[in-house]
């Protein structure tokens, strides 16, 4: 049976708010957004209310809510709520009804599913509007702040520390009240050090399970989660997949965002073929790990890597004016595991050093002439892993293949703005929860909205507007951008949907143009497409 929802009341006169529906402009943003949300499959949603009782809230309006106060920089559940008391905006989408803020909050909590599965629908409308390029991906991280304190946080090496320090300590010398002191100590850190060896994390917080504590451009180590998004082309930036996790740095983080962007694609309707384009992902020297590496070597056959390498930094200029100590490309390395050193002098070796890691020390040091430049100890060493060095040999050799430079020079215009998008755009910078289904859901809402907004721009074609005709040559005229669903664009017009703007700043009605090439002669008012 049909789910009994709210009417509709939105084009109806308050004396007081007056009518939404009149007072909103046809161009308004939370028009928009309506009209974009009205593109996602809510029937999973619908499905979860009951025609008996009381009407509820239409979740489609709930979403539309959400997802223009998302847009607009309006993230806590209070904030939205106080805006639907008198902003019309946000009464056209809900449809001239008030939700409560613990509606807007269990909407949200409850709803982790769907939200993650209306990112899919996002991703699938752009995969049928041409909008997704296989070979234009990009990975990287972002920091978001935690809805948790410093006070929250444990670290393994801390705890660790700590629990050397109060073990030797003489409890026998403590009276009863003391030792009880001591003992919770003792308790809460060898508790901190279980979890994070059992979770494989180095720190977590006691009061939000899925944080953890980084590092943040600022220089502040603060509660945050890591976000890993996957993002398409240059110009319209689509998120395809996402990954959150507590992780201090990117290192190990490649094969599962991969993967997870090589599913997206598929369950959105974009599978990866072997006779076709194979998935190609950038990604900066952050995920040069021997695992990212060996993922990106093992699995050529569907997707291509591209990892910058950058030369390593020279150690010991301030002792060597400036020059650097001997790098490892100044010692031969032989077939038969031994190293010559830059002196000619044979190194003694190899030890073992770990499992995959082989060590080289070099011998009569003390009274070598090269001395100064090759270490500012008593003894020069050399390590190697055969096992790396052959996994850093192949992303060389893929990174020297003409174009990759060039593709790979695109990664910073692909992912970094969808993170300046995110944070500055529509001021996204902490998490308003603590529980792991929220942050999850919530972040999935961000996603929906920055993806719905790419749609939005994916979907316009530039419209000259011609005022008047000068002379046979010049013409001048104004420009607006017009989505592709308006009634005057002639829909056979579906060319240069480039979202780019003019060097001039964002084209508006009324900007002056001179165009130097248009056909002559051209009607007054004549609007027609010009292929950006």
């Amino acid at each position: 049976m049909t789910p009994n929802f709210k009417a509709d009341v939105s084009g109806q006169l308050d004396f007081v708010g007056g009518c939404p529906e009149l007072a909103v402009p046809q161009e308004h943003l939370a028009r928009v957004v309506w009209r974009l949300v009205s593109l996602l499959d809510v029937n999973a949603l619908e499905a979860k209310y009951s025609s008996l009782g009381r009407p509820g809230y239409p979740p489609l309006r709930v979403l539309a809510v959400w997802v223009y106060a998302s847009v607009i920089g309006l993230h806590y559940a209070t904030e939205v709520a106080r805006a639907l008391e008198t902003d019309l905006a946000f009464l056209l989408l809900s449809g001239g009804q008030r939700f409560k803020e613990t509606t807007l909050r269990t909407f949200r909590r409850e709803n982790g599913e769907f939200l993650a599965n209306a990112v899919e629908q996002s991703l699938g409308l752009a995969i049928e509007r041409g909008l997704i390029d296989p070979t234009q991906f990009s990975v990287d991280s972002v920091r978001i702040r935690a809805e948790a304190s410093t006070h929250s946080m444990r670290t393994l090496s801390r705890s660790k520390q700590r629990l050397q320090e109060l073990a030797d300590e003489d409890v026998s010398s403590m009276d009863a009240v003391e030792q009880a002191e001591h003992a919770a100590k003792v308790a809460k850190h060898e508790a901190a050090v279980q979890r994070c060896d059992a979770e494989g994390r180095t720190s977590h917080s006691v009061t939000n399970e899925s944080a953890g504590l980084l590092k943040f451009p600022s220089g502040a180590a603060l509660p945050g989660h890591r976000v890993t998004v996957a993002a398409c082309g240059t110009g319209l930036r689509f998120i395809a997949s996402v990954l959150v996790n507590a992780a201090p740095n990117d290192f190990g983080l490649l094969e599962e965002s991969v993967r997870g962007l090589h599913e997206a694609l598929i369950t959105a309707g974009m599978p990866i073929r072997p006779d076709g384009d194979k998935l190609q992902v950038a990604a900066d020297p952050g995920y040069l790990s021997e695992a990212d590496l060996r993922f990106a070597d093992e699995n050529r056959d569907w997707v291509d890597i591209l990892i910058h390498q950058p030369p390593a930094p020279k150690r010991g200029k301030a002792k060597t004016g400036g020059e650097g100590l001997f790098d490892r490309s100044a010692f031969e390395f032989h077939d038969d595991d031994s190293v010559t050193c830059p002196a000619g002098k044979p190194m003694l070796g190899p030890f073992n050093q770990g499992e995959d890691r082989l060590v080289w020390k070099g011998q009569g040091c003390e009274d070598c002439p090269l001395r100064a430049k090759c270490t500012s100890g008593k003894q020069r060493s050399v390590t190697r892993n055969p096992a790396l060095d052959r996994l850093h040999e192949s992303m060389h050799e893929r990174m020297a293949r003409p174009g990759a430079k060039e593709r790979y020079n695109q990664r910073i215009a692909t992912v970094e703005p969808v993170f300046s998008y995110l944070q500055d755009t529509m001021q996204f910078r902490r998490v308003s929860s603590r529980l792991e289904k929220t942050v999850l859901a919530e972040l999935s809402l961000k996603i929906l909205a920055h993806n719905l907004m790419r749609l939005h721009l994916g979907g316009r074609v530039l419209v000259v507007v011609v005022e008047g005709l000068y002379d046979g040559t010049h013409v001048e005229f104004h420009w607006v951008w017009l989505p592709l669903w308006s009634s005057e664009v002639d829909p056979a017009v579906r060319v240069a949907n480039d979202p780019r703007e003019g060097d001039r700043g964002p084209p508006r009605p009324g900007n002056g143009y001179s165009w130097p090439h248009l056909p002559h002669p051209i009607k007054t008012r004549e609007l027609f497409s010009l292929p950006l």
